[in-house]
C-alpha cells in the first residue's frame, strides 16, 4: 500500500509554521487510488504566515479565517488515516526534508504522535529522490527541463509537464493537484524505470542502508545530481539512524592519522568531504557500486583503487576510534533552544504515560482538558496544551489563564525582539520586500499583496488597542 500527499503551508521553517492545506491519496501496490482526502483548516491564532508562502500558493487572507476546521481537528484527520492505513509507505515530493518535517512538529505541537509517518509498520520515501535516482542512472528514460541558468530543474510541474503529465503553473502548489501530479508521475516512474524505483523503495527501510554500511562493500552514494564511491566507517554512536561513510575518490592518507577533533573538522569542511555523513531513515541513494558505477564519470571508474582504500580505512582501528569519538562530541557544544516548539530532536521522546494521557486529552470535552494537562511530565505538552485551549476553547479557562494567555499571543505576534519565529511587524516588512520585486503589470498579484498587508495591519492595530 502507498500514501501520496501534499502540504500547503504557512512557512518554511517547521518549528515555527503548520499546514495550511492537506491531500492524501491512499492507493494499493499497483498504484490504483483506494481514497483520498483535500483538507483545508484555520490559520492558529498565534502564527503569522510568511505573506510570500501566501502569495505563492494563492491563498487569501479571507481563507485563513473562513475554512471549516480548526488545525487541531485537521491535524487528527491526518493523524487517525495515517493510523488506519498502516502499514504503507508514505510518498510525497521533497517531503522527508520539509513536509515530512513541519507535519512532524505540528504533530509535536498539537499533542499528537510526532512520527506518524513512521508507526505501525509504516515507510517514508520521496519520489524527488527517485527521480533524481533514475536521472542519474538512467537519463534516456526521463526527461529532466533546465533552468534559466541552464541546470537541471527538478520542481515537480516542470518535470511532470515534460514527461507529459499536466500539473500547470496555476494548478501547482494546490495540495491535491500536486499529490495527483506526484502519484501520476511515481506511475511513470515505475513504468519506465522498474529496477531502479524498486531498489530506492527498498530504500524507505532504514535497516536495509545500515546493513549496507555495516557491510564494509564499497557503494555508490548519489547526491543531487552525482554519484560518489563510499565505504561505511561507523555509525554515529549518539544518532542510530547516522553513519560516517569516507568518500573513497579522496585519498585516505590524508586523513587516517589525525586526531579526533581535526577528524570532526573533515564532517564540516567546505568543497570536497572525506567523510559524508548519511541519514539512513531518509531514504540515501545507496547503491551496489556495480548497479551505478556505468553512471560515474570515466575519471572515477577506479574498482581496484576503491577496494584497497575502503580496506585501509576499515582496517585502521585508531582512524574508526577517534571517527566515533569526533561523531560523539559533534554536537557537545551546541545551546538548547528555550523555545518549547525547536526542542522536538533536543528535549528527549515523549513518556508513554504522557503519550497515553495525550490520547485522554483529544478524546476529552474542553472543559476537561486543562485538568489532563496540568498532569502532564513533559513541560513542553503542558504549554502546547494550554495554548491550544486559549486558541480554540478560551471558555475553557480561567479568567486569570485567560488574561495571561492573551498577555503571551499579544506578544508573540507584535513583539520588536528577536525572536525565531515571524511576527507581525517583520511580516509587514516581508510585504514591503515583495512589493519592490513584484512586476508593476502583475494586477492580480499586487491585488493579492494589498489584501495580506491590509489583514496584517489590521491584526497588528487590532492588539495594540487591546493592549
Amino acid at each position: 500500500m502507498f500514501v501520496i500527499y501534499d502540504l500547503e503551508t504557512t512557512g518554511l521553517e517547521p518549528q515555527w509554521n503548520v499546514p495550511l492545506q492537506v491531500a492524501f491519496l491512499h492507493t494499493d501496490e499497483n498504484l490504483a487510488c483506494l481514497g483520498e482526502f483535500s483538507l483545508r483548516c484555520r490559520l492558529p491564532g498565534h502564527i503569522v504566515p510568511s505573506p510570500g508562502a501566501l502569495m505563492t500558493t494563492g491563498i487569501r487572507p479571507e481563507q485563513l479565517e473562513q475554512a471549516p476546521l480548526s488545525s487541531t481537528e485537521m491535524l487528527c484527520v491526518i493523524a487517525k488515516a495515517l493510523e488506519s492505513w498502516a502499514p504503507a509507505t508514505i510518498i510525497g515530493y521533497n517531503t522527508i526534508r520539509y513536509d515530512e518535517e513541519i507535519l512532524r512538529h505540528a504533530f509535536f505541537t498539537h499533542l499528537l504522535p510526532p512520527y506518524g509517518t513512521q508507526l505501525n509498520g509504516h515507510r517514508r520515501a520521496d519520489l524527488l529522490t527517485m527521480v533524481r535516482a533514475v536521472a542519474m542512472l538512467e537519463p534516456n528514460v526521463i526527461s529532466i527541463p533546465l533552468n534559466t541558468m541552464g541546470k537541471p530543474s527538478f520542481k515537480l510541474g516542470e518535470v511532470c509537464r515534460v514527461n507529459g503529465i499536466a500539473l500547470s503553473e496555476e494548478a501547482a502548489h494546490d495540495a491535491l493537484a500536486d499529490a495527483k501530479a506526484t502519484l501520476a508521475l511515481f506511475r511513470h516512474l515505475r513504468e519506465v524505470a522498474p529496477i531502479t524505483v524498486a531498489t530506492l523503495l527498498s530504500l524507505a527501510d532504514k535497516a536495509v542502508a545500515n546493513r549496507r554500511l555495516a557491510g564494509g562493500e564499497v557503494l555508490l552514494l548519489g547526491g543531487s545530481s552525482r554519484l560518489a564511491p563510499v565505504v561505511g566507517v561507523t555509525p554515529n554512536p549518539t544518532v542510530a539512524t547516522s553513519w560516517a561513510a569516507a568518500d573513497l575518490t579522496i585519498d585516505p592518507a590524508s586523513y587516517l592519522d589525525l586526531a579526533a577533533d581535526e577528524i570532526g573538522k573533515l564532517i564540516f569542511s567546505s568543497g570536497p568531504r572525506p567523510i559524508r555523513m548519511i541519514k539512513t531513515n531518509v531514504q540515501p541513494i545507496l547503491l551496489a557500486y556495480e548497479q551505478g558505477c556505468h553512471a560515474l564519470s570515466p575519471e572515477h571508474r577506479d574498482s581496484q583503487l576503491y577496494h584497497e582504500r575502503g580496506a585501509r580505512i576499515r582496517s585502521h582501528a585508531g582512524f574508526r576510534a577517534n571517527l566515533t569519538a569526533a561523531l560523539a562530541n559533534r554536537f557537545a557544544d551546541r545551546e538548547p533552544s528555550p523555545h518549547h516548539e525547536a526542542t522536538l530532536y533536543s528535549g528527549g521522546f515523549i513518556s508513554n504515560d504522557d503519550a497515553r494521557a495525550c490520547v485522554r486529552w483529544h478524546g476529552s470535552p474542553w472543559a476537561d482538558r486543562p485538568a489532563i494537562a496540568a498532569g502532564f511530565s513533559d513541560e513542553r505538552l503542558k504549554a502546547f496544551a494550554n495554548r491550544l485551549s486559549l486558541l480554540e476553547a478560551p471558555q475553557s479557562l480561567s479568567p486569570a489563564a485567560w488574561r495571561k494567555g492573551q498577555s503571551w499571543l499579544r506578544d508573540r505576534l507584535t513583539t520588536e525582539a528577536d525572536v525565531p519565529w515571524l511576527t507581525v511587524p517583520k511580516a509587514l516588512g516581508e510585504v514591503t520586500t515583495l512589493r519592490q520585486t513584484l512586476p508593476p503589470e502583475d494586477i492580480g498579484g499586487h491585488a493579492h499583496l494589498d489584501a495580506i498587508e491590509r489583514w496584517l495591519s489590521a491584526r497588528n492595530e487590532f492588539f495594540r488597542l487591546a493592549a
